[in-house]
């Protein structure tokens, strides 16, 4: 009898596990759909267009030309999580993270996948694609839920009777930071978790530390790091990709060879004289390496074959937007009130003058999402 009393509550904790997983999602983008606008259509977009030739004949001939246009979009959910991890960094820097409004960055995670939602409407629906938005999403929940009520419980009552920061609130602060700076060029399920944890268990007090917030802070971020190493091992060997990406396609006019010649991991791959040029490069470069060519004169056809792309940039206050764009959110960042992020879609083709248009009104390039 025993026995089957235990094996029920098992399976009923199992069960309600399962529903809470289910009811993230629903909920937040519940959510989502509620707390943001709808989304009107970027005009003009195809002014300019290539040749319909010519443009079936680059399809044709580049291997992994053609990105699906809500490639993007679907990028950006991700980066939510990145930005996260670099506002908490930059707040725990100099606050104790009791303080951090980790619900403001649940909601923006899920209101942002919403907007990314709308705003590939009408897009082919890939279901890998949104799945590991959920399970990002999901996952960046339970994190900051959970250290939510700890940090305003637990460790409230230790930073309360540490009286000031110890040395293994300062060890974090720089996990924090490093983290934060990893996933700029990394995903974070490759972050060296065990080797952090076996850092932050050998951190010395410092003279007044006590020995209270110091063993809390080790067995709480001891354990968190543990759960994060297994679960970045399951999300390795389920949803990492298999192989890394071929690069992504950007068809441009202007002075290719000369502007590009410096750009790490780039190759021109096609000369079309007046019509342009198209070169490969690495994901990810983009955000620096398109301010960079339009400074050379570069203008640009299509980016991963599609006619629009999804860029984000930082400002002190609301910008207006330019021709050729498109807002699709702007807010002030939860962590840091005096700084407004700007989501928007930007015509590929009035690129070269959206961004320094952007830039003049003082906004300052976050990222380009190049899917």
């Amino acid at each position: 009898m025993i026995l089957l009393r235990w094996l029920r509550r098992i399976v009923k904790t199992i069960l309600w596990l399962a529903v809470i997983i289910v009811l993230i999602p629903v909920a937040g983008l519940g959510y989502g759909f509620l707390t943001t606008p709808s989304l009107t259509p970027l005009e003009d977009v195809t002014d300019g267009a290539p040749p319909n030739r010519l443009a079936k004949k680059v399809r044709a001939e580049i291997p992994g030309y053609q990105q699906p246009r809500q490639a993007t979009y679907v990028a950006y959910p991700y980066w939510t999580v990145v930005y996260a991890a670099r506002d908490y960094a930059g707040f725990v820097a100099k606050d104790q993270p009791s303080g951090f409004p980790y619900w403001s960055y649940v909601s923006r995670f899920w209101q942002g996948y919403a907007t990314m939602i709308r705003a590939s409407s009408g897009s082919e629906f890939n279901v890998a694609d949104h799945r590991t938005q959920v399970v990002i999403g999901i996952g960046q929940t339970v994190e900051l839920a959970l250290q939510w009520a700890y940090e305003n419980t637990v460790g409230r009552i230790t930073e309360a009777i540490a009286g000031r920061r110890t040395a293994t609130d300062s060890y974090q602060a720089r996990m924090a930071n490093e983290y934060a700076g990893f996933l700029d060029r990394a995903p974070w399920y490759q972050f060296p978790y065990a080797e952090k944890r076996a850092g932050l268990f050998g951190v010395q007090p410092a003279p007044g530390d006590g020995a209270v917030r110091s063993g809390e802070r080790k067995l709480a971020f001891g354990l968190a790091d543990t759960v994060k190493q297994v679960y970045a091992g399951f999300v390795s060997a389920t949803l990492a990709p298999a192989s890394d990406p071929a690069g992504i396609h950007v068809w441009a006019k202007g002075p290719i060879g000369e502007a590009t010649r410096t750009e790490p991991d780039t190759l021109l791959e096609r000369d079309f004289g007046a019509d342009g040029t198209v070169f490969v490069t690495k994901d990810g470069q983009l955000s620096e390496m398109i301010p960079r060519l339009i400074d050379k004169g570069v203008s640009f056809v299509e980016i991963g074959g599609n006619d629009e792309i999804m860029l984000t940039v930082l400002s002190p206050a609301e910008i207006a937007m330019p021709e050729g764009t498109r807002a699709l959110f702007s807010y002030p960042l939860p962590a840091d009130p005096d700084t407004r992020r700007t989501g928007l879609t930007v015509a590929v083709r009035k690129l070269h003058v959206a961004l320094p248009a952007l830039i003049k009104a003082g906004a300052r390039l976050e990222h380009v999402y190049d899917g």
